[in-house]
């Protein structure tokens, strides 16, 4: 597949995929295309440019129907406790294995996303987050993004 083919199907993917997560208007749509076409034009630069570097595309492409899997988990999982009436909120933080202010930063947008938890704060190895439902599968949930982030970038666990 040429450059051009790759670029055009690079920022096709993302604006679907951001117009699956953000819903559409003409606003949406035009935002939407220029951070596509400004990711592919990146993406691709690194993949064309020869040079070995970290990032892994096939293992970030294997990324996104795990993130769709864990959001409807998540969603599944606020509504239970929602009608249930288990609701507990809690502020705590979450041991991670590294350091890397990419990775921890990549964690926390991909909490923020999850409906009922937003990242607050990250220090050292920590990852502080607020939860409606702060359980052993929420904080597995955030283990599972960080292992699989850890593997896209590059880094042995």
């Amino acid at each position: 597949m040429n450059e051009t083919m790759s670029f055009l199907m690079l920022t096709l993917l993302g604006l679907i995929f951001w117009l699956l997560l953000s819903g559409y208007d003409m606003q949406i749509f035009v935002f939407g295309l220029i951070v596509s076409l400004i990711t592919a034009g990146i993406v691709l630069k690194i993949v064309y440019s020869g040079k070995p570097h970290k990032f892994n595309f096939v293992k970030f492409l294997m990324f996104i129907p795990l993130y769709f899997i864990e959001l409807l988990k998540a969603i599944g999982y606020m509504i239970y406790f929602i009608f249930s009436k288990r609701i507990q909120p809690n502020i705590k933080g979450i041991k991670l294995r590294t350091n890397s202010d990419t990775i921890k930063d990549c964690i926390a947008f991909s909490i923020t996303n999850l409906p009922g938890s937003v990242a607050i704060d990250s220090k050292d190895k920590f990852l502080v987050s607020h939860s409606i439902v702060f359980d052993q599968n929420y904080v597995n949930g955030v283990k599972k993004f960080e292992s699989h982030f850890l593997r896209m970038m590059g880094v042995k666990e």
